[in-house]
C-alpha cells in the first residue's frame, strides 16, 4: 500500500484527511472537518462522505505514474521500475557505441578512397575518364574499384570504350574548326573520337557533303544536295513547315581547280562552261581551255552562287546548290536557275518531307530582282486559295503570286542599309511638298542630341564601311531620337527661323516613314500584330511619298525591294494560318540573313580567309553546316555573338534571333486585315498633318481601281525597279558608290611561240616542271598494261588515282599542278578585305567629306540649307532665282559649309545645288517697296516616268558654279500681319503663320551684279541652268500684274539672237525698235553732241568709241572685221549680240528711208595705204588687220588720236584734214534731223571751210567720191605706216 507520506501534513498542499493504519487490514479515514454526529446510523457525515473521490484519484496516481512526476512521490514498486529500465538503457546505449565504432572506421576507410580517387584526377590525365566512371558506376563498383580502374586505364592495362553523342559533337567540331592534325592530336592525348570512329558511328552522314557544280546547272546537283543536306536530316520529323530559298554570292579566287573525284576541272563559269570539256584528257586540252579563257568565251568563277534553303521557324540553312559564276548572267538566266531549283524541290518530295515553298529571298541585285519578278509576280492569287479571305480584304496590297504561291521576299538588313545610304547621298531623299533631306543637313541638327557630338555624327552620316548594318540601324535610330524631342520646337507655327521648320517637318516625315520599318525588327516587345501594323503603315506612308515625288523620294528600285517585303510578310503570315495557326511567325525569318549567317561562319573557317578557292568554298560551305548542327544540339557550347544579347551597344540589333523575342508571336492570334487597317489610319494620321497632297493618300478610292496597288502606284501594269528603264541616273549613282564588288583582274593571256620574251621571263610549261622540286608523279610499283607501249608506266600506289594524271613529253604529270601552270598562270590572289575588292579600287567615304568645326561655325560661310541667289534661265529669258542650297562641292568633295570668299573667287571650283523656291508678290503700295514672301513651296516641273507615258512633277534642283551664287538674309514676317496678299497662296505652309520676305529691288540688283560677274568670268547663256517650269506663272517670278519682275533685257535679247531671232529691244532705253542699228546710231549721234535724251536711259551711252549696235564700249565682242575685195562693197562681220545684217553700199549712202549712215571706216589718217583683198586667181599675200572706226565715232578718234590735226567745232588749231577723211565723217542735214541734233551742235558735222580743202592736182574735188576711196595720194604729214596696238572697242578692218 502505497500512502503519500510527504503530504501527511496540516500544511496548504496537505492531505484533506487523517488516516488510521493500526489495523493494516482494515484502515480508516476520516475527514479533518469530520463533525462526528451523523443521522444515519452506519453512514459517514458528509465531510467524511466526499473523502472517496481524494483516496480514488490518490489510487490512480500511484497505479499509473506520469513521466514527469517527482521520485517522490512514486512508490517502491515505481522506483524499482525506473532502476530497472535505467539499465536497459546503459546496455542499449553501449551496444549502439560499438556499431557506431565500426562504421566510423568504415566511413574513414572510404575517406581514403575518395581521397586516393581525388589525388588520382589531379595529378594524372587520365583519359576518357567520365566514359570509366560512367561505365563503373553503372556496374555498381566501388569507389576502391574504380580507382583501381583509374589506375590501370593509365598503365594502359585498360582501355574505355564507348562515346556518347556529345563526344562525337566535340570531335566534329574540333575535325571542321581545327582540321584532322588537331583531331589527331586530341584523339592520342585526350581520347577524343578519331575521325574513322566519327565516320563508323554516327546514325546520318558524317559529315556534310555539297556536290559542286561543274559545268552547266543539272538536275542531279540539285536532287544529291537536296537527298544529302536536307531529307537525310529530316527523316524522323512529321509537321511541315513553309520554306524560303535564299540565293546570294560570295567572292571566290578567280582559278581552276581539279576535282579527282570526278576527274574534272571546276571554277570554270556555269553560264558559258558547255563550250568546253572539263575533262582533261590531254596535255592539249588543257591548253585548249585556256584558249577558250583568253578568247573570253569561258570564264574564271569571280564569285560562286549559293542558294540555300531554310524552314520558317528554324534556324538551320541548308545549302543546295553552289557554282561558279562570271557575272554576266541576264535576268532570263537568273530566271532560269531559280525556276529549275523549284522544280527539282517538288520533283524530289521535299515538299511532302520539309515543306512548301513560300518565297525566294535575295538581296538588291538587279538580275535576280529582274528574274524573280517575271517567276513570282507572274500571276493573280487565285479566289479558290485558302489565302485569298485574308489577303483580299487589305487594300492595296499586290495579290500576283508564281506558280505555288510563292512569292518574292528581299533582305530587310539591306533594305535598311539602302534606306540610309539615300539619306546619306548628297541628293538626299524628297518629303512633304518637295524638301530635300540629306546628310549634310542632318549633321546639324543630330548635334543637337546629347548623345552625339560632331566627330560621331560624321561618323555616323559618313561610316567607313556603308554595308554596316549597326551604323545604319544607329543612324535610323538617331532620326527617330531626334525627331520626337522637337516637337515643342514644331507646334510653335510663329518661330521666327521658318527654314529650320520646314527641315523639322521633313525631319519628323522622314522618321515616321523609316521608324515604320525598322522597329518591327528590332522591338522584341512587339506583337505580331504590331509588327504588321508597322509595316502596313510603312507601305502607306511610301506609297503616298513615291505617287508624290516618285524617284526624289526613292529610287524605283528601293520602292519595289520596300514593299515587296512587306507583300512577302502578309503572305508569309497568311500562309503559316493556314498551314499551323498555333505556330509562331518570326518576322526576322524572312530575308536571306541566315544566308549571310553562313556565309560568316564559311569565311571563319581557316583563319577568317573571305576568298577560298572553289573546292575550298564547297568545303567550307559543308563544315559551316556541321559546325552549326553541332551548335544547335549543344547550345551549351555555342559562344555566341558579340551582338546577339540585348545591351546597350547598337549592334545588338544585327542579330536578334527567335530566343530574344517577348512580344507574341502566334500566327493564329493575327488579324491581319485588321492590323492593316489600322496601319493606313495611323498613316492618313501622319500625311495629314504633312504638305502631301490629299490625293496621294485618298486611299479608299486610290484602291477601288483594280490597277493601282502598292507596287503598281501608275496604273498600266506598270512594276518599277525590275529593268534598267526604270532606273534613276542620280540613284544609281549613289548607290553604285556603296555597292561592293569583287575585283575584276585581268583574263589569263596565253602568249604566242613566236612572241618575244618580256623583260620579266616566262618560264614555259616544260622549264616550270623542271624547276618543282619534287616530281607530282611518284615512282611506280607494277605498271598497268598500257594501251601505248612506248609510254612510261602510270603511277601506281596507295592513294594513287592514275586518272588524276596526264602524259606531257614521257612525264605523268598530276592534273592539278597542269590546272596551276597552264590554266592559272597569271593567278593574281584577291585582297582579303572586302573594301578593297570593288571595281577601280576604294576610296573611304570620309575622304569625299569635309566637315570641319571651324567652317561651320565661321560667320562668313554658305551652310548647307541656307538661302542664296543665283541668275537662271527660262526659255529666251535670264532672271534671277531665289533658292535653298542642298549640297556643296570643292573637287568633288562635298562639305558642309563653304567661306563666301573662297565660293565666288573667279577660277573657283565650288559647285552649289539648291532647289528653287516659289515666291509670292505683295499687292503694290505707295508706302511699302515691293516686297516678295515664300509661300513655303517650290518651283516644279515636269518629268516623264521612267517606261511610262505619263508626267509628274518634281521640285527644280539645279547646280551653279560658286561664283555666281550670292547669299541672301531674307527677314522673317508673319502672314497673318500682311493685309496685301492672298492667304491662299500660303497653304502650302500648312498651318504656319511665318514665312520670310525679299525686296524687289535687291533681287534685281543682285540679278545685275550676277549678270556682270557671268560676263566677267566668260560664263555663256547658254551654259547657265535652264529652268522650264509647269507652271510659267512661278518663274520667272512674275509682278502682281503678272508680267515678269525680276529679268535682265540685255541677256533676254542674247538669248533671242543665240536661236536665230533678230533683237528688237534697245539695250539702252529698253524701246521696241525694227531697226536697233539706226536706233542705237541716233543715240551714239545724240551723245556725242551732248544732245540730252527725252526719255531717260536705263544704260548710258559708252563714253569711248561706242558700238554701233548695242551703244556699249569696252566689249570685245563688238570688234568688226572688214575686207575690201577686188570687186565688190566691203564685208563686214561681228560678234556683238545686237547685230543684223545690212548691205554696206546701201547703208553708206543713206536714203531718206534709212538716213542712218553709220558704218565702219577705215581711218585714212592711220593706214593711208590698204590693198584691196586678192582675187581667187591673184598670188598677192592677203592683207593685214587695222583699225576700222564707226562714221559718228571718227571725231571723236581724231580727237584723241591725231592731235595734230584740227577738228571744227572742237579744236580749230591743228593741221587741215584730208579731204578723204573728211568726206568720211561728214553728215547730212536728213541724219542729223533725224537724230533730233540742233542747229548749233552740228558744227562738228558740217561742211568744212574752203581754207580747210588741200589743194589738189586736178584744181577741184568731186563731191561723189566714196568715204571708202584710198587715200594715198593725199597723205597726212603723220601718216602711219605701223599697224597700233589694237585697242578695247575699236573696230579691225582687215
Amino acid at each position: 500500500m502505497h500512502i503519500p507520506q510527504e503530504r501527511y501534513h496540516d500544511g496548504p498542499d496537505g492531505l484533506p484527511f487523517l488516516i488510521d493504519i493500526t489495523q493494516p487490514s482494515a484502515p480508516q479515514v476520516w475527514s479533518k472537518r469530520c463533525i462526528l454526529s451523523t443521522l444515519i446510523e452506519g453512514s459517514p457525515c458528509d465531510e467524511c462522505a466526499d473523502i472517496s473521490t481524494n483516496i480514488k484519484h490518490l489510487a490512480e496516481s500511484a497505479r499509473d505514474v506520469k513521466p514527469h512526476t517527482n521520485y517522490r512521490h512514486t512508490g517502491l514498486a515505481h522506483m524499482q521500475d525506473i532502476a530497472k529500465s535505467y539499465a536497459d538503457q546503459a546496455w542499449q546505449l553501449k551496444l549502439q557505441g560499438l556499431n557506431a565504432s565500426r562504421e566510423y572506421i568504415t566511413a574513414l576507410s572510404q575517406l581514403d578512397d575518395y581521397h586516393h580517387l581525388l589525388m588520382a584526377i589531379s595529378e594524372n590525365d587520365i583519359p576518357r575518364l567520365q566514359q570509366i566512371i560512367t561505365v563503373a558506376l553503372g556496374n555498381g563498383a566501388s569507389v576502391r574499384e574504380i580507382v583501381n580502374k583509374l589506375e590501370d586505364a593509365l598503365e594502359g592495362v585498360y582501355r574505355p570504350r564507348g562515346y556518347g553523342t556529345s563526344d562525337l559533337d566535340i570531335a566534329t567540331l574540333i575535325y571542321r574548326l581545327g582540321g584532322c592534325q588537331l583531331l589527331f592530336a586530341l584523339n592520342h592525348k585526350l581520347s577524343i573520337p578519331s575521325l574513322r570512329t566519327l565516320r563508323t558511328l554516327r546514325t546520318r552522314a558524317a559529315f556534310t557533303t555539297i556536290t559542286p557544280t561543274i559545268g552547266p546547272i543539272h538536275d542531279d546537283q540539285f536532287d544529291t544536295n537536296i537527298h544529302s543536306v536536307i531529307l537525310n536530316t529530316h527523316t524522323g520529323t512529321t509537321a511541315l513547315r513553309g520554306v524560303s530559298l535564299m540565293i546570294d554570292e560570295m567572292a571566290i579566287e578567280e582559278m581552276t581547280v581539279h576535282y579527282s573525284k570526278y576527274n574534272k576541272i571546276g571554277g570554270l563559269c556555269w553560264m558559258h562552261s558547255h563550250l568546253i570539256d572539263p575533262v582533261l584528257r590531254t596535255y592539249d586540252s588543257t591548253v585548249a581551255i585556256a584558249q577558250k579563257i583568253h578568247d573570253k568565251e569561258v570564264h574564271l568563277g569571280k564569285e560562286v552562287t549559293v542558294i540555300g534553303t531554310a524552314c520558317f521557324g528554324e534556324d538551320e540553312l541548308y545549302p543546295i546548290l553552289v557554282t561558279p559564276t562570271c557575272k554576266m548572267e541576264g535576268a532570263s538566266d537568273m530566271e532560269g536557275v531559280l525556276g529549275h531549283a523549284l522544280r527539282r524541290w517538288k520533283a524530289t518530295g521535299a515538299d511532302q518531307t520539309v515543306g512548301p515553298v513560300w518565297s525566294l529571298a535575295t538581296d538588291g541585285d538587279a538580275t535576280r530582282r529582274a528574274a524573280g519578278h517575271k517567276l513570282f509576280v507572274k500571276k493573280p492569287l487565285s479566289p479558290e486559295s485558302p489565302l485569298y479571305g485574308i489577303l483580299n480584304n487589305m487594300p492595296g496590297l499586290n495579290m500576283w503570286t508564281g506558280d505555288d504561291e510563292v512569292t518574292l521576299d528581299f533582305d530587310p538588313k539591306h533594305i535598311m542599309k539602302c534606306m540610309c545610304t539615300l539619306i546619306r547621298s548628297p541628293s538626299g531623299i524628297t518629303l512633304n511638298n518637295g524638301r530635300i533631306i540629306n546628310a549634310m543637313m542632318l549633321i546639324h541638327y543630330l548635334m543637337w542630341l546629347p548623345a552625339y557630338d560632331e566627330t560621331s555624327v560624321t561618323k555616323l552620316l559618313h561610316p567607313d564601311d556603308p554595308q554596316d548594318v549597326p551604323r545604319a540601324v544607329e543612324l535610323m535610330l538617331a532620326i527617330i531620337e531626334f525627331s520626337k524631342s522637337q516637337c515643342s520646337l514644331l507646334n510653335d507655327s510663329f518661330t521666327s527661323d521658318v527654314d529650320r521648320h520646314a527641315d523639322l517637318t521633313s525631319i519628323i516625315l522622314l522618321s515616321d516613314v523609316i521608324e515604320s520599318y525598322l522597329i518591327p525588327f528590332i522591338n522584341v516587345n512587339l506583337s505580331l500584330t504590331e509588327q504588321v501594323q508597322y509595316l502596313s503603315r510603312y507601305a502607306h506612308l511610301s506609297f503616298a511619298l513615291f505617287c508624290s515625288h516618285h524617284c526624289g523620294f526613292m529610287s524605283n528600285q528601293l520602292y519595289y525591294d520596300t514593299n515587296t517585303s512587306v507583300k512577302c510578310f502578309a503572305f508569309g503570315i497568311a500562309k503559316q494560318q493556314v498551314l499551323d495557326p498555333h505556330a509562331s511567325f518570326f518576322l526576322s525569318n524572312s530575308g536571306d540573313d541566315r544566308l549571310e549567317l553562313h556565309f560568316g561562319c564559311t569565311w571563319m573557317i581557316g583563319g577568317h580567309n573571305s576568298v577560298c578557292t572553289f573546292s575550298q568554298v564547297i568545303d567550307c560551305l559543308g563544315a559551316a553546316k556541321d559546325i552549326d548542327g553541332v551548335f544547335k544540339r549543344n547550345p551549351d557550347l555555342y559562344p555566341g555573338h558579340r551582338r546577339l544579347s540585348l545591351g546597350t551597344r547598337v549592334e545588338n540589333v544585327d542579330h536578334i534571333n527567335r530566343d530574344m523575342w517577348k512580344g507574341d508571336m502566334v500566327s493564329g492570334r493575327c488579324d491581319l486585315p485588321t492590323a492593316w487597317r489600322n496601319g493606313r489610319e495611323m498613316a492618313i494620321s501622319i500625311l495629314s498633318a504633312s504638305q502631301i497632297d490629299p490625293i496621294h493618300y485618298s486611299f479608299a478610292e486610290l484602291f477601288r481601281d483594280p490597277g493601282i496597288d502598292m507596287l503598281c502606284p501608275f496604273r498600266e501594269n506598270k512594276y518599277f525597279g525590275v529593268s534598267e528603264a526604270d532606273e534613276d541616273p542620280e540613284m544609281a549613282r549613289v548607290l553604285a558608290q556603296s555597292s561592293l564588288a569583287p575585283i575584276a583582274h585581268n583574263d589569263v593571256v596565253l602568249l604566242p611561240a613566236d612572241e618575244e620574251a618580256s623583260e620579266e621571263a616566262m618560264l614555259t610549261f616544260e622549264e616550270a616542271l623542271t624547276a618543282e622540286s619534287i616530281t607530282d608523279a611518284p615512282p611506280t610499283q607494277q605498271p598497268p598494261p598500257l594501251v601505248d607501249p612506248s609510254a612510261p608506266a602510270l603511277p601506281d600506289g596507295p592513294g594513287i588515282r592514275p586518272d588524276n594524271y596526264v602524259l606531257f613529253k614521257d612525264w605523268w604529270i598530276h592534273k592539278q599542278t597542269v590546272c596551276r601552270l597552264i590554266i592559272n598562270k597569271d593567278f593574281i590572289s584577291k585582297s582579303n578585305n572586302r573594301l578593297e575588292r570593288v571595281h577601280a579600287g576604294y576610296t573611304k567615304v570620309n575622304k569625299r567629306i569635309d566637315m570641319s568645326s571651324g567652317q561651320i561655325i565661321h560667320h562668313n560661310s554658305l551652310l548647307v540649307g541656307n538661302i542664296f541667289l543665283t541668275v537662271l534661265r527660262s526659255g529666251r529669258t535670264l532672271s534671277i532665282g531665289i533658292l535653298r542650297s542642298t549640297h556643296l562641292a570643292s573637287n568633288n568633295v562635298s562639305h558642309t559649309s563653304m567661306n563666301i570668299a573662297v565660293m565666288k573667287a573667279s577660277r573657283t571650283t565650288v559647285k552649289v545645288t539648291g532647289q528653287l523656291l516659289t515666291l509670292v508678290p505683295m499687292r503694290p503700295s505707295p508706302e511699302s517697296p515691293s516686297l516678295f514672301l515664300w509661300n513655303g513651296g517650290y518651283v516644279k516641273a515636269r518629268s516623264i516616268i521612267q517606261g511610262m507615258t505619263e508626267l509628274m512633277e518634281r521640285a527644280v534642283v539645279v547646280s551653279v558654279p560658286g561664283f555666281l551664287v550670292e547669299p541672301v538674309n531674307p527677314k522673317p514676317t508673319l502672314i497673318r500681319l500682311q493685309d496685301d496678299i492672298d492667304s491662299d497662296q500660303f497653304v502650302e505652309i500648312k498651318g504656319g503663320q511665318s514665312t520670310w520676305q525679299v525686296n524687289r529691288d535687291a533681287l534685281q540688283a543682285a540679278c545685275d551684279l550676277l549678270r556682270a560677274k557671268a560676263v566677267e568670268c566668260k560664263v555663256s547663256l547658254k551654259s547657265i541652268a535652264n529652268v522650264t517650269p509647269s507652271d510659267p506663272t512661278m518663274f520667272p517670278y512674275r509682278s502682281y500684274d503678272g508680267t515678269p519682275a525680276i529679268i535682265s533685257v540685255e541677256a533676254g535679247n542674247l538669248l533671242s539672237v543665240s536661236e536665230g531671232e533678230r533683237i528688237t529691244t534697245c539695250p539702252l532705253c529698253l524701246a521696241k525698235v525694227a531697226d536697233i542699228h539706226s536706233h542705237v546710231s541716233q543715240h551714239i549721234l545724240r551723245a556725242s553732241s551732248n544732245t540730252p535724251e527725252q526719255i531717260s536711259l536705263k544704260e548710258p551711252v559708252g563714253d569711248i568709241l561706242p558700238c554701233g549696235f548695242c551703244g556699249r564700249s569696252g566689249l570685245p565682242e563688238c570688234v568688226i572685221t572688214i575686207k575690201f575685195p577686188v570687186n565688190g562693197a566691203p564685208v563686214w562681220e561681228t560678234k556683238c549680240a545686237y547685230k543684223h545684217q545690212f548691205k554696206y553700199g546701201f547703208a553708206e549712202q543713206g536714203s531718206k528711208n534709212k538716213p542712218c549712215r553709220n558704218v565702219p571706216l577705215k581711218c585714212g589718217l592711220c593706214h593711208p595705204l590698204l590693198a584691196p583683198e586678192p582675187s581667187k586667181t591673184s598670188r598677192r599675200a592677203p592683207v593685214v588687220a587695222v583699225e576700222s572706226i564707226w562714221r559718228y565715232n571718227m571725231p571723236a578718234h581724231i580727237l584723241s588720236e591725231h592731235e595734230e590735226y584740227a577738228v571744227p567745232g572742237c579744236r580749230e588749231v591743228g593741221v587741215l584734214l584730208p579731204d578723204s577723211v573728211w568726206k568720211a565723217m561728214e553728215l547730212n542735214d536728213l541724219e542729223l534731223t533725224t537724230a533730233r541734233i540742233p542747229m548749233e551742235r552740228r558744227s562738228l558735222y558740217g561742211t568744212p571751210g574752203k581754207e580747210n580743202i588741200p589743194a589738189s592736182a586736178s584744181g577741184s574735188r568731186s563731191l561723189k567720191r566714196s568715204a571708202t576711196e584710198s587715200a594715198g595720194s593725199i597723205p597726212s604729214k603723220h601718216a602711219r605706216t605701223t599697224i597700233q596696238p589694237l585697242q578695247t572697242a575699236r573696230t579691225l578692218v582687215v
